[in-house]
Protein backbone atom coordinates (compact mmCIF):
# COMPACT_ATOMS: atom_id res chain seq x y z
CA UNK A 1 0.00 0.00 0.00
CA UNK A 2 2.65 2.55 1.04
CA UNK A 3 2.28 5.93 2.74
CA UNK A 4 2.51 9.23 0.89
CA UNK A 5 4.69 11.88 2.53
CA UNK A 6 2.64 14.67 0.99
CA UNK A 7 -0.48 13.57 2.85
CA UNK A 8 1.08 14.36 6.26
CA UNK A 9 0.61 17.58 8.19
CA UNK A 10 2.28 19.80 10.79
CA UNK A 11 0.41 22.09 13.20
CA UNK A 12 2.20 24.65 15.40
CA UNK A 13 0.97 26.40 18.51
CA UNK A 14 2.85 28.62 20.97
CA UNK A 15 2.74 26.76 24.27
CA UNK A 16 1.44 28.83 27.22
CA UNK A 17 2.75 26.53 29.96
CA UNK A 18 6.17 24.83 29.75
CA UNK A 19 5.87 21.07 30.18
CA UNK A 20 2.21 20.95 29.15
CA UNK A 21 0.95 20.40 25.61
CA UNK A 22 -1.06 23.42 24.43
CA UNK A 23 -4.69 22.39 25.08
CA UNK A 24 -5.94 24.29 22.02
CA UNK A 25 -3.30 22.95 19.62
CA UNK A 26 -5.93 21.45 17.30
CA UNK A 27 -8.25 24.49 17.31
CA UNK A 28 -5.93 27.51 17.63
CA UNK A 29 -2.75 26.16 16.01
CA UNK A 30 -1.72 26.96 12.46
CA UNK A 31 -1.16 24.33 9.78
CA UNK A 32 2.23 24.90 8.18
CA UNK A 33 2.90 23.53 4.71
CA UNK A 34 6.34 21.94 4.32
CA UNK A 35 8.58 20.92 1.47
CA UNK A 36 10.19 18.27 3.65
CA UNK A 37 11.32 17.39 7.15
CA UNK A 38 10.17 16.08 10.50
CA UNK A 39 11.43 15.73 14.04
CA UNK A 40 13.16 12.47 14.88
CA UNK A 41 14.12 10.61 18.05
CA UNK A 42 17.85 10.77 18.75
CA UNK A 43 18.59 7.72 20.85
CA UNK A 44 21.33 5.12 21.30
CA UNK A 45 21.13 1.46 22.12
CA UNK A 46 23.38 1.11 25.18
CA UNK A 47 25.69 -1.89 24.79
CA UNK A 48 28.15 -2.79 27.59
CA UNK A 49 31.88 -3.07 26.97
CA UNK A 50 33.48 -6.53 26.85
CA UNK A 51 34.14 -8.01 30.28
CA UNK A 52 36.95 -10.25 31.42
CA UNK A 53 35.33 -13.57 32.17
CA UNK A 54 32.54 -12.94 29.72
CA UNK A 55 31.96 -14.41 26.28
CA UNK A 56 32.75 -12.93 22.83
CA UNK A 57 29.15 -11.90 22.18
CA UNK A 58 27.11 -8.94 23.38
CA UNK A 59 25.32 -10.10 26.51
CA UNK A 60 22.67 -7.37 26.96
CA UNK A 61 21.41 -3.96 25.83
CA UNK A 62 19.23 -1.16 27.17
CA UNK A 63 17.64 1.95 25.69
CA UNK A 64 19.35 5.28 26.44
CA UNK A 65 18.05 8.79 26.95
CA UNK A 66 16.32 10.55 24.05
CA UNK A 67 15.92 13.97 22.46
CA UNK A 68 13.86 14.97 19.43
CA UNK A 69 15.11 17.24 16.67
CA UNK A 70 14.92 17.91 12.96
CA UNK A 71 14.61 20.50 10.21
CA UNK A 72 11.46 21.80 8.57
CA UNK A 73 12.02 23.06 5.02
CA UNK A 74 9.31 25.30 3.60
CA UNK A 75 8.24 28.15 1.38
CA UNK A 76 7.60 30.94 3.91
CA UNK A 77 3.94 31.88 4.13
CA UNK A 78 3.85 34.84 6.46
CA UNK A 79 0.89 33.89 8.66
CA UNK A 80 2.59 30.70 9.90
CA UNK A 81 6.09 32.15 9.63
CA UNK A 82 5.20 34.57 12.42
CA UNK A 83 4.92 31.63 14.84
CA UNK A 84 8.32 30.25 13.86
CA UNK A 85 9.98 33.67 13.86
CA UNK A 86 8.66 34.64 17.30
CA UNK A 87 9.86 31.31 18.70
CA UNK A 88 13.28 31.90 17.13
CA UNK A 89 13.61 35.47 18.47
CA UNK A 90 11.44 35.76 21.56
CA UNK A 91 8.96 38.65 21.71
CA UNK A 92 6.24 40.18 19.55
CA UNK A 93 3.86 43.11 19.63
CA UNK A 94 0.91 43.36 17.24
CA UNK A 95 -1.20 46.21 15.91
CA UNK A 96 -4.26 45.80 13.63
CA UNK A 97 -5.68 48.56 11.42
CA UNK A 98 -8.44 47.93 8.83
CA UNK A 99 -7.68 44.32 8.04
CA UNK A 100 -3.89 44.64 8.26
CA UNK A 101 -1.88 43.42 11.26
CA UNK A 102 1.72 44.50 11.85
CA UNK A 103 3.73 42.13 14.06
CA UNK A 104 6.99 43.56 15.36
CA UNK A 105 9.16 40.63 16.42
CA UNK A 106 12.32 41.24 18.44
CA UNK A 107 15.09 39.15 20.01
CA UNK A 108 14.72 38.40 23.71
CA UNK A 109 17.48 38.38 26.32
CA UNK A 110 15.42 36.13 28.59
CA UNK A 111 16.86 32.81 29.74
CA UNK A 112 14.01 31.00 27.97
CA UNK A 113 12.61 31.58 24.49
CA UNK A 114 8.98 30.70 23.63
CA UNK A 115 8.28 26.99 23.32
CA UNK A 116 5.95 25.32 20.83
CA UNK A 117 3.52 22.43 20.89
CA UNK A 118 3.50 20.52 17.60
CA UNK A 119 1.24 17.95 16.00
CA UNK A 120 3.03 16.02 13.28
CA UNK A 121 1.34 13.43 11.09
CA UNK A 122 3.82 11.30 9.17
CA UNK A 123 2.41 10.18 5.82
CA UNK A 124 -1.27 9.52 5.41
CA UNK A 125 -1.80 7.85 8.77
CA UNK A 126 1.53 6.09 9.28
CA UNK A 127 2.02 7.76 12.69
CA UNK A 128 0.87 10.87 14.54
CA UNK A 129 3.12 12.56 17.10
CA UNK A 130 2.57 15.31 19.64
CA UNK A 131 5.67 17.27 20.68
CA UNK A 132 5.94 19.36 23.83
CA UNK A 133 8.47 22.07 24.71
CA UNK A 134 9.87 22.49 21.20
CA UNK A 135 12.29 25.36 20.57
CA UNK A 136 13.52 26.90 17.32
CA UNK A 137 17.27 26.42 17.42
CA UNK A 138 18.10 27.68 13.92
CA UNK A 139 16.19 29.86 11.45
CA UNK A 140 17.23 30.33 7.82
CA UNK A 141 15.83 32.25 4.83
CA UNK A 142 17.25 32.30 1.31
CA UNK A 143 16.29 33.26 -2.22
CA UNK A 144 17.75 33.68 -5.68
CA UNK A 145 16.73 36.43 -8.07
CA UNK A 146 14.77 34.03 -10.26
CA UNK A 147 13.30 31.77 -7.58
CA UNK A 148 11.10 31.46 -4.51
CA UNK A 149 11.91 32.59 -0.99
CA UNK A 150 12.52 29.42 1.02
CA UNK A 151 13.22 28.71 4.64
CA UNK A 152 14.48 26.13 7.09
CA UNK A 153 13.76 25.91 10.82
CA UNK A 154 15.80 23.58 13.01
CA UNK A 155 13.79 22.50 16.06
CA UNK A 156 14.55 20.60 19.26
CA UNK A 157 11.77 19.19 21.48
CA UNK A 158 11.87 17.68 24.96
CA UNK A 159 8.97 15.25 24.69
CA UNK A 160 7.27 13.14 22.02
CA UNK A 161 4.09 11.10 22.29
CA UNK A 162 3.14 8.67 19.52
CA UNK A 163 -0.36 7.58 18.59
CA UNK A 164 -1.88 11.04 19.01
CA UNK A 165 -5.26 11.90 17.52
CA UNK A 166 -4.84 13.67 14.21
CA UNK A 167 -6.61 16.99 13.64
CA UNK A 168 -9.09 16.36 10.84
CA UNK A 169 -9.37 19.91 9.49
CA UNK A 170 -6.34 22.08 10.37
CA UNK A 171 -6.33 25.84 9.98
CA UNK A 172 -3.94 25.78 7.01
CA UNK A 173 -1.86 28.83 6.18
CA UNK A 174 -2.75 29.36 2.52
CA UNK A 175 -1.32 32.87 2.30
CA UNK A 176 0.77 33.83 -0.78
CA UNK A 177 4.39 32.95 -1.48
CA UNK A 178 7.26 35.38 -2.11
CA UNK A 179 9.63 35.37 -5.09
CA UNK A 180 13.03 36.94 -5.70
CA UNK A 181 11.65 39.69 -7.92
CA UNK A 182 9.92 41.10 -4.81
CA UNK A 183 12.97 41.02 -2.52
CA UNK A 184 15.41 43.89 -2.00
CA UNK A 185 18.58 44.20 0.09
CA UNK A 186 19.84 47.56 1.37
CA UNK A 187 23.17 48.16 3.10
CA UNK A 188 23.63 51.60 4.66
CA UNK A 189 20.52 52.72 2.81
CA UNK A 190 21.86 51.75 -0.62
CA UNK A 191 20.25 48.91 -2.59
CA UNK A 192 22.70 46.08 -3.24
CA UNK A 193 22.29 44.45 -6.68
CA UNK A 194 22.32 41.01 -5.10
CA UNK A 195 21.92 37.87 -7.19
CA UNK A 196 20.90 35.91 -4.07
CA UNK A 197 20.79 36.26 -0.31
CA UNK A 198 20.52 34.24 2.89
CA UNK A 199 19.75 35.16 6.49
CA UNK A 200 20.41 33.06 9.59
CA UNK A 201 19.69 33.10 13.31
CA UNK A 202 21.33 30.43 15.48
CA UNK A 203 20.29 30.18 19.14
CA UNK A 204 22.85 27.45 19.90
CA UNK A 205 20.67 25.29 22.13
CA UNK A 206 22.31 22.16 23.53
CA UNK A 207 20.44 18.88 22.96
CA UNK A 208 22.35 16.64 25.40
CA UNK A 209 21.43 17.93 28.87
CA UNK A 210 20.30 14.57 30.24
CA UNK A 211 19.77 13.93 33.96
CA UNK A 212 19.98 10.81 36.06
CA UNK A 213 16.62 9.12 36.53
CA UNK A 214 15.04 10.48 33.35
CA UNK A 215 14.92 9.61 29.65
CA UNK A 216 14.36 13.22 28.59
CA UNK A 217 16.23 16.51 28.28
CA UNK A 218 16.37 18.41 31.54
CA UNK A 219 16.86 21.85 30.06
CA UNK A 220 16.85 23.79 26.80
CA UNK A 221 18.62 27.11 27.37
CA UNK A 222 19.72 29.32 24.48
CA UNK A 223 23.41 30.22 24.46
CA UNK A 224 25.14 32.88 22.36
CA UNK A 225 22.88 34.11 19.56
CA UNK A 226 24.45 34.37 16.10
CA UNK A 227 22.89 36.61 13.45
CA UNK A 228 24.46 36.42 9.99
CA UNK A 229 23.59 37.05 6.35
CA UNK A 230 25.14 36.49 2.94
CA UNK A 231 24.70 38.21 -0.41
CA UNK A 232 26.03 37.20 -3.82
CA UNK A 233 27.03 40.18 -5.93
CA UNK A 234 28.62 40.98 -9.28
CA UNK A 235 31.17 43.72 -8.58
CA UNK A 236 30.69 47.23 -9.93
CA UNK A 237 33.61 48.65 -7.92
CA UNK A 238 36.10 47.81 -5.17
CA UNK A 239 34.48 49.76 -2.30
CA UNK A 240 32.82 46.72 -0.69
CA UNK A 241 36.06 44.73 -0.88
CA UNK A 242 38.02 47.57 0.74
CA UNK A 243 35.44 47.97 3.47
CA UNK A 244 35.33 44.22 4.16
CA UNK A 245 39.08 43.62 4.00
CA UNK A 246 40.65 46.94 5.03
CA UNK A 247 37.84 48.08 7.34
CA UNK A 248 36.86 51.27 5.48
CA UNK A 249 35.54 51.79 1.95
CA UNK A 250 38.05 54.60 1.25
CA UNK A 251 41.07 52.87 2.85
CA UNK A 252 44.12 51.94 0.77
CA UNK A 253 45.88 49.91 3.48
CA UNK A 254 44.55 47.52 6.15
CA UNK A 255 43.25 49.07 9.37
CA UNK A 256 42.00 47.67 12.66
CA UNK A 257 38.54 49.21 12.87
CA UNK A 258 35.45 47.92 11.06
CA UNK A 259 32.55 49.79 9.48
CA UNK A 260 29.16 49.05 11.11
CA UNK A 261 26.16 49.85 8.93
CA UNK A 262 22.48 48.80 8.87
CA UNK A 263 21.37 45.90 6.66
CA UNK A 264 17.70 45.76 5.64
CA UNK A 265 16.14 42.68 4.01
CA UNK A 266 12.73 43.46 2.49
CA UNK A 267 10.38 40.74 1.21
CA UNK A 268 6.80 41.16 0.05
CA UNK A 269 4.05 39.34 -1.80
CA UNK A 270 2.40 40.49 -5.01
CA UNK A 271 -1.09 39.75 -3.65
CA UNK A 272 -3.13 42.28 -1.69
CA UNK A 273 -4.40 41.33 1.79
CA UNK A 274 -8.15 40.67 1.56
CA UNK A 275 -10.14 43.51 3.09
CA UNK A 276 -7.15 45.80 3.60
CA UNK A 277 -7.74 49.54 3.35
CA UNK A 278 -5.76 51.03 1.73
CA UNK A 279 -4.78 47.95 -0.32
CA UNK A 280 -1.71 46.43 1.36
CA UNK A 281 0.52 43.48 0.52
CA UNK A 282 1.93 41.04 3.06
CA UNK A 283 5.58 41.70 3.83
CA UNK A 284 8.56 40.93 6.04
CA UNK A 285 11.31 43.47 6.73
CA UNK A 286 14.34 42.36 8.74
CA UNK A 287 16.70 45.11 9.92
CA UNK A 288 20.11 44.34 11.42
CA UNK A 289 21.08 47.67 12.98
CA UNK A 290 24.85 47.16 12.86
CA UNK A 291 26.23 44.76 10.27
CA UNK A 292 29.87 44.17 9.35
CA UNK A 293 31.18 42.76 6.07
CA UNK A 294 33.57 39.85 6.53
CA UNK A 295 36.87 39.91 4.59
CA UNK A 296 36.82 38.14 1.23
CA UNK A 297 39.10 37.71 -1.76
CA UNK A 298 38.62 38.35 -5.45
CA UNK A 299 38.81 35.13 -7.46
CA UNK A 300 39.59 35.96 -11.11
CA UNK A 301 39.42 33.00 -13.49
CA UNK A 302 39.65 33.03 -17.29
CA UNK A 303 36.97 35.22 -18.80
CA UNK A 304 34.56 34.88 -15.83
CA UNK A 305 32.81 38.02 -14.63
CA UNK A 306 33.97 38.73 -11.08
CA UNK A 307 31.41 37.81 -8.43
CA UNK A 308 31.57 37.03 -4.70
CA UNK A 309 29.46 35.65 -1.88
CA UNK A 310 29.87 38.25 0.87
CA UNK A 311 29.31 37.09 4.45
CA UNK A 312 27.82 39.65 6.84
CA UNK A 313 28.03 39.55 10.65
CA UNK A 314 25.38 41.15 12.83
CA UNK A 315 26.76 42.73 16.02
CA UNK A 316 25.25 44.37 19.08
CA UNK A 317 27.62 46.81 20.78
CA UNK A 318 24.84 48.42 22.85
CA UNK A 319 23.01 45.96 25.18
CA UNK A 320 20.02 48.32 25.23
CA UNK A 321 19.42 48.05 21.48
CA UNK A 322 18.24 44.72 19.96
CA UNK A 323 20.56 43.21 17.36
CA UNK A 324 17.69 43.08 14.86
CA UNK A 325 14.04 43.84 14.32
CA UNK A 326 11.59 41.90 12.15
CA UNK A 327 8.37 43.61 11.02
CA UNK A 328 5.85 41.17 9.55
CA UNK A 329 2.63 42.40 7.94
CA UNK A 330 -0.20 39.96 7.19
CA UNK A 331 -3.96 39.51 7.30
CA UNK A 332 -3.87 37.34 10.44
CA UNK A 333 -4.36 39.25 13.70
CA UNK A 334 -2.85 36.70 16.08
CA UNK A 335 0.34 34.68 16.18
CA UNK A 336 -0.57 31.03 16.74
Amino acid sequence: MGFSSQAGQVILRTQPTPGTLAPDLATAGVGMKLKSGSLAANRDLLIPDPEIGGGRDVVDAYMGAVSFSGDYEFYPRLESLATILRAALGTATSNTVTGVTTHTISPSDAAQLPVLSIEEEIGNGLEVFNYTDAVVNTFHLEAEANGYLSGTAGLIAKRQVAGATVTADPDWDNSPLIVGTNITIKYNGVTIPAKSFSFDVNNNFEDDDFRLGSFFLGDLTPKRREVTAQVAIRHDGAALWRQATYGQAAATTPGGLVTKQPLVLSMKTYEIIDGSTPPTVSSLDVTIGKAVLKPFAFSPSGDDVLENDIDIQGIRPDPGVPILSAVLVSGREDIA
